[in-house]
């Protein structure tokens, strides 16, 4: 099998945001999806759950957006794997729209037993059949030693609801949905919600209980807004992002 997955999509209505543009949310649905169809054509997925009781779960992503795409767009995704290193597995993303790119992306997913919540190291099995591609090009090969300061204790708060919709058949919060809070958080404070750039380090899990969390926001010079995702005297995501 080749090393580099490629999808086509098309941006659907569902997937605009209120500026018709594909959302935050939508774009990082998108690689998701990518993520998952890869690994699973190696029982490395999704289908690990049910026949190893294991996952992967995103620990750090940092994105680049260069164009905002617009209903009924055609977009082209690629992933692939950079490298696997004991329970840490890297993955990059590309998104084309034409000849053009629209964002570039790298990624650190953990390996974990879903009983224990333990990391484990990837399968050997798994990596004897994993196409890992470390030539294939690194958007950010600094993810694990990005420094991504908290907001200040001036920053603005917002409350967000989480949905039923939220939470995956991991019965956590799945990831995009913090993008979903993120913009929602910028727009209520005021702040551009069409992003250029996000980078993110997951902390712990959001529980699928959880009525609400508090996304807090500092404007800084520049564009770049620190934020963070909180809730019950928690931190589950800090990061940064460029307006």
């Amino acid at each position: 099998m080749e090393a580099k997955l490629t999808f086509s999509t098309t941006v659907t209505y569902g997937d605009v945001d209120r500026n018709e543009v594909l959302s935050l949310p939508g774009l990082f649905r998108l690689l998701q999806e990518g993520a998952i169809r890869h690994a699973n054509l190696f029982d490395a997925g999704t289908r690990a759950k049910e026949t190893r009781g294991e996952s992967w779960v995103l620990n750090r992503i940092a994105v680049s957006v260069a164009r905002h795409p617009r209903y009924e767009d055609a977009l082209r995704v690629e992933t692939w794997s950079s490298g696997i290193r004991g329970f840490r597995g890297y993955r990059e993303f590309r998104v084309f729209c034409g000849d053009a790119p629209v964002a570039s992306g790298s990624s650190l997913w953990l390996y974990v037993n879903l009983k224990s919540k333990a990391l484990v190291r990837v399968p050997g099995d798994i990596l004897e059949v994993f196409p890992q591609d470390g030539d294939g090009g690194i958007f950010e090969p600094e993810l694990e030693r990005l420094a991504l300061p908290p907001p200040g204790a001036d920053a603005a708060a917002v409350e967000v609801s989480v949905r039923y919709s939220d939470v995956d058949a991991n019965n956590h919060v799945n990831n995009t949905a913090y993008f979903d809070f993120l913009q929602t958080a910028l727009a209520r404070a005021g702040f551009p919600t069409l992003v250029k750039a996000v980078r993110v380090r997951f902390a712990r899990e959001i529980p699928p209980d959880a009525p609400r969390v508090t996304v807090r926001l500092e404007k800084q010079g520049g564009g770049s807004v620190p934020f963070s995702v909180e809730g019950g005297g928690e931190v589950f995501a800090q990061g940064m992002a460029l307006l």
